[in-house]
């Protein structure tokens, strides 16, 4: 006590070697290693490195966790206001958004090319826009932050939430700003760094979502359609021919810039000194033992009968998506036994990303370097067919229907652009193509965890769950019982998650979402 009032001066000491907001920031290659840790947030486990991989319930009608330590967890649709999942994902989102926020704040400080440093500012609102769209679509109304706070204790840190119609429109400012500041595909060598055409795609995969539950503004269907088009008409993507060379690539760290938009970086094992690895292929995958030469697998997603079902004869992504086979202990594959011959489809798994494939030789048995796709080419197509259904002012129907049946040709090994009457949609009433659009939704992206987003914008849920829990064949095994969990626990508020409960503590502007 006696040194402190005899002097505070030490206080005032510089810290050797720290890096400090004035030192940082000073040129490119500053504001590039921020740009780098805006991206890293992606791949924290928290959101696409392992939470959000078969933990979070996000499959929905199409698959159920079978994982005995997420039991009472948003994972089996038990979720609590303190649900550390829930939180870690809310956590997880503004951090993304506050290193955005500051990286914004402090770019025009930097020296360098403006062309570069548009490209970064780009980026980083595109970023921010995602995460805040990560939010918004999970949480509804939100607090929406767009500047960093300077002082821990200042009223300002409280910001009350934001009506969802008015997050949706921020989103769109940053996504529109970031399209006229990114590089084209024609600059950009990785499938992680965000382009122009990307920001174009991801607004209308927002769009369309704004024009559904919560937001309900059905003339964003317009909207949607034109973002869209835009992209299809930029010529810089296409179908790639065969739907499992897709995955194959994010195993193999191949970028495929044609059908690929965006998607989340993983590398290494973790086992050095960056920690950049997720649980692809891990956490989601066919299962495999500890020390199988294929890498372990917790094979923690397993399969809804309803969604096995819901593929149509020659549809080659079934069997791609959903395990028809299992793999021994010396890493072989034994085949399953069909339906039809007694086998148990709930057992299945979800196969879409598979270690066999991945490139790295260390098979470390809790991380893989397989990437996870956040926006592919043909979900663009899917949103042209889909504002055309809702809104058929909104799109050409010519249009709608080639773009739906592109999707479905390459689904069942068919040249893309040849039309083919064996599985080509023809023109149909509004309500069927709407439950056409909404199936192939499902058999294209089953386990790339948009499916419980698809089903809370079109207000099917709830709905959805309870008859997808009527396929479950029986109460005789652990796996038709963790099944049953989920399926019985779902509730009209589960369209939502619960605001966190430390949250709503520490903000006194915050509701809690209702029904929680």
């Amino acid at each position: 006590m006696a040194l402190m009032l005899s002097s505070c001066d030490f206080l005032d000491v510089k810290l050797q070697g720290a890096t400090t907001e004035e030192s940082y920031y000073q040129n490119t290659d500053q504001l590039q290693e921020a740009l780098n840790g805006v991206y890293a947030t992606l791949g924290e486990n928290s959101l696409y490195a392992s939470d959000m991989l078969g933990r979070m319930g996000l499959s929905a009608d199409l698959g159920y966790e079978y994982y005995k330590k997420d039991a009472n967890t948003v994972g089996y649709y038990q979720a609590s206001t303190g649900d550390t999942r829930i939180l870690g994902y809310w956590s997880a989102c503004y951090r993304g958004i506050s290193r955005a926020n500051m990286l914004l704040e402090n770019l025009d400080r930097a020296d360098g090319a403006q062309r570069e440093k548009n490209r970064i500012k780009g980026e980083a609102l595109f970023l921010r826009g995602y995460y805040y769209y990560m939010l918004v679509k999970r949480f509804g109304r939100i607090p929406v932050v767009l500047t960093t706070i300077d002082d821990i204790n200042a009223s300002e840190k409280f910001v009350p939430q934001s009506e969802v119609a008015e997050v949706y429109e921020q989103i769109i400012r940053d996504l529109t700003e970031a399209a006229d500041l990114v590089y084209t595909t024609d600059d950009v060598t990785e499938g992680w760094q965000v382009t122009q055409t990307t920001c174009w795609a991801m607004l209308a995969r927002v769009c369309l979502n704004m024009a559904g539950y919560p937001a309900n503004r059905p003339e964003m269907y317009a909207v949607a359609a034109q973002w869209a088009q835009q992209v299809i008409e930029s010529g810089r993507h296409m179908l790639n021919p065969s739907y499992e060379q897709i995955f194959i690539n994010y195993a193999q760290d191949v970028f495929d810039i044609k059908e690929s938009l965006f998607e989340v970086n993983f590398w290494g094992d973790n086992e050095g000194v960056y920690k950049t690895a997720g649980m692809v292929g891990r956490n989601i995958g066919i299962e495999s033992d500890t020390d199988s030469p294929i890498g372990f697998c917790e094979g923690m997603l397993r399969v809804n009968p309803y969604f096995y079902y819901l593929y149509e004869e020659g549809d080659l992504r079934r069997d791609w998506t959903i395990s028809a086979f299992q793999y021994d202990g010396a890493g072989n594959k034994k085949m399953d036994a069909s339906p039809d011959a007694g086998g148990i489809i709930s057992r299945k798994y979800c196969a879409k990303f598979r270690r066999e494939y991945e490139i790295s030789t260390s098979k470390n048995a809790s991380y893989t370097a397989i990437n996870f796709p956040i926006l592919r080419y043909s979900d663009v197509l899917l949103t042209y067919a889909e504002c055309y259904a809702f809104d058929p002012s909104s799109a050409d129907e010519t249009l709608a229907y080639e773009y739906l049946n592109q999707v479905r040709r390459r689904g069942y090994g068919l040249p893309v652009e040849t039309p083919d009457p064996t599985v080509d949609i023809a023109v149909t009433d509004s309500e069927t193509l709407k439950q056409i659009i909404m199936d192939e939704r499902a058999r294209e992206f089953g386990y790339e965890m948009l499916r419980k987003d698809d089903l809370t914008r079109w207000g099917k849920l709830y709905e959805q769950m309870i008859y997808a829990g009527k396929f479950i064949e029986g109460r005789s095994t652990q796996y038709q019982l963790a099944a049953l969990m989920a399926y019985e626990s779902v509730r009209q508020r589960d369209e939502l998650w619960p605001i966190p409960a430390r949250e709503i503590s520490v903000n006194p502007y915050l509701d809690q979402n209702t029904g929680w």
